[in-house]
């Protein structure tokens, strides 16, 4: 069975409107419950968000408007995420040569990681983000990890495994969801795809593929 484990969501500061971050975390927090009802759905606006990277900087998805994004949901325990196996996205290389591909492909795409599993690993966002910095740090993950701290963005997103890959495109507009890729050598890489027909003008085919991993917990 794919789903082997489960990784929680917690938001560090919120999610919030497109146009840009509030001007504290205090702003963040109090548009959280309104901006977390936002449901991603491809086609449509991609829900905003402000979250804090492991090196406590707030990250926004408004900073990189005009640009390519692709989202990795990411868990420091999952076999298919930041454990170290022969599943994992990123021990076996598959992220770094995406994003090697997706960079030459659009030199401004835009690669981040969105950590969501403080409750399941019951420690504090602070432990949490040392975590992910020691695993990016042995792996070589070199994209920021942003930890979301009380599941609202994972919620906004709809979030469900780890990885679980949402594609933005410059407008903020969701043009693929789903799976990292088709579990085979040399296989297909969806996001891969979609950043390339982004950058091409080209429909996105297919705008979803059933995603795949250890379970994302919101609740």
């Amino acid at each position: 069975m794919r789903i082997t484990t489960l990784c929680s969501t917690f938001l560090l500061l919120s999610v919030l409107g497109w146009a840009g971050a509030p001007a504290t975390a205090a702003d963040a927090l109090a548009t959280q419950k309104a901006s977390a009802a936002t449901t991603a759905e491809v086609g449509k606006a991609a829900p905003a968000f402000t979250l804090m990277d492991t090196n406590g900087k707030p990250v926004s998805l408004s900073d990189f408007k005009g640009k390519t994004v692709v989202l990795e949901w990411f868990c420091p325990t999952c076999p298919y995420s930041g454990r170290a196996s022969g599943k994992s996205i990123h021990s076996t290389g598959r992220v770094k040569n995406l994003v090697k591909e997706m960079k030459i492909a659009d030199p401004d795409a835009v690669y981040l990681l969105i950590d969501s599993s403080t409750k399941k690993m019951g420690v504090s966002p602070e432990e949490l983000a040392k975590k992910d910095a020691e695993v990016a740090k042995k792996l070589g993950i070199t994209a920021p990890i942003l930890i979301d701290a009380d599941t609202s963005v994972a919620k906004a997103y709809g979030a469900r495994t780890t990885p679980h890959v949402f594609v933005i495109d410059g407008a903020g507009v969701l043009r693929y969801q789903g799976a990292f890729d088709d579990q085979e050598a040399d296989g297909t890489n969806y996001p891969l795809n979609a950043v390339k027909a982004i950058k091409t003008g080209a429909p996105v085919k297919p705008t979803y593929v059933r995603q795949w991993g250890c379970g994302v917990r919101t609740s």
